[in-house]
């Protein structure tokens, strides 16, 4: 007997999603073709509608009304249309035919041997259609004429073939005479080759859009693929780490169920060691912080408490730590210290000691030579002041001008400010 052949999990997925992202692909294509396609022919649509409409408002009535009389009286076409009521009327529609890309923009009257005679045309060359030239048009357009002037409604047809002009999707908008009447029509015409262009743009992102979606698709079948067989590899490698005594969490795992239950069976056996091995890690990396926290402070207040910021003939400023427990406090120390030699290498900034000083983590007395006179900044100070002792509130200014002596008391240290045997 044969062996059957098996086939692997992996060609068996495949054979069964391919298919399926091939159909998926060229269903979406044809879609968003379709959809392109309405929307273009809906542009198409809002734009004739537009200069259709915006074509016949402008034009003058008197004006049109003269031209539809020159044109029934078989004078000479070139004649009637170099005289200033057709020209000062027709140039503005070239100009909106041009910069609208549009095929043909003109007027047009039902009546005549044809079905309807042109006044105004835009066109140059060839394609111009002289006043008073007549056309035959297809009949639903022909309906659509005659409705536009019976009830002033904007016609716009289909893409259809018209014998003179070939494929033509068209709009017409009433033209109203100087009585108030509707007396013609503004057709816009585009040619067929331009919305083919569209459409082929269309097309081409369709295909785009097909080849990308048939690679998305792809994409997410191998997904699926490595989804299926990923959770067995993983749970082998667990089960090996956890046998060469590596205690760790096994790697979560959602899908499928089976796989999940085995790793949380495995789970279950390497939790406790886990957490034990956590803590003992949580305690000494905590300890570490606190001594290297400890040392940082303990470093940086080997400064000194009091720190003279400025000394002049002129100022005298001390600043203090409030605090001496925290790594900011200590930071604030170092920072004034560095302070201190900037000013002493730079005298100009003592002028901006306030600035400068750090008033969040310390105070600041200010005691003025001149005035004998002295500040407090950041708090509330305590002054000697001859043998008594007064509390300097933040902000507030003390006169020792009548004092023999005085001394201020920052962080526990008393400062001589001055004495009279030395002034």
């Amino acid at each position: 007997m044969h062996q059957r052949k098996t086939i692997g999990i992996q060609s068996l997925l495949l054979r069964t999603f391919l298919p399926a992202v091939l159909v998926v692909a060229i269903a979406l294509a044809i879609l968003v073709y379709n959809l392109q396609y309405a929307l273009i022919m809906d542009g198409f649509d809002r734009k004739l509608v537009t200069i259709s409409a915006l074509t016949g408002a402008m034009i003058d009535p008197s004006d049109h009304d003269f031209l539809m009389t020159e044109a029934q009286s078989k004078k000479d076409p070139t004649e009637i249309e170099s005289t200033e009521h057709y020209i000062r009327n027709v140039e503005p529609m070239r100009r909106i035919r041009e910069k609208l890309d549009l095929t043909y923009l003109y007027t047009q009257a039902l009546g005549g041997e044809a079905d309807i005679y042109y006044i105004l045309d835009s066109s140059l060359g060839d394609d111009h259609s002289p006043i008073g030239s007549e056309d035959e048009l297809p009949v639903e357009t022909l309906a659509g004429l005659r409705n536009a002037e019976s009830q002033g409604k904007v016609y716009i047809s289909p893409v259809e073939y018209q014998k003179q002009w070939g494929l033509l999707k068209t709009a017409a908008a009433p033209v109203y005479g100087a009585e108030g009447a509707i007396t013609a029509t503004a057709g816009a015409d585009v040619d067929i080759s331009v919305i083919q262009i569209a459409t082929q743009n269309a097309l081409f992102a369709s295909a785009v859009i097909g080849m990308v979606s048939i690679l998305a698709c792809l994409f997410v079948t191998f997904q699926i693929v490595q989804r299926i067989a990923r959770p067995i590899e993983v749970l082998r490698q667990e089960a090996l780490r956890i046998a060469a005594g590596d205690h760790n969490q096994p790697i979560k795992l959602r899908h499928p169920r089976e796989a999940a239950h085995l790793r949380n069976t495995l789970a279950t056996v390497t939790t406790r060691m886990m957490k034990e091995s956590t803590k003992r890690m949580e305690i000494a990396r905590d300890q570490q912080h606190n001594a290297d926290e400890q040392c940082l402070i303990d470093t940086l207040y080997n400064t000194a408490t009091v720190i003279t910021l400025c000394n002049n003939e002129k100022l005298l400023t001390l600043w203090a730590p409030t605090d001496r427990t925290t790594v900011e406090s200590a930071l604030a120390i170092q920072s004034m210290t560095l302070l201190r030699e900037r000013m002493l290498q730079a005298p100009r900034l003592m002028n901006s000691w306030k600035i400068l000083a750090n008033l969040e983590q310390g105070i600041c007395a200010s005691f003025d030579r001149q005035a004998k006179s002295i500040c407090t900044h950041g708090g509330s100070i305590t002054v000697r002041v001859n043998n008594k002792v007064i509390t300097l509130d933040n902000e507030k200014i003390a006169d020792l001008s009548s004092a023999a002596r005085a001394s201020v008391f920052l962080n526990g240290e008393e400062v001589t400010l001055f004495e009279s045997a030395k002034i």
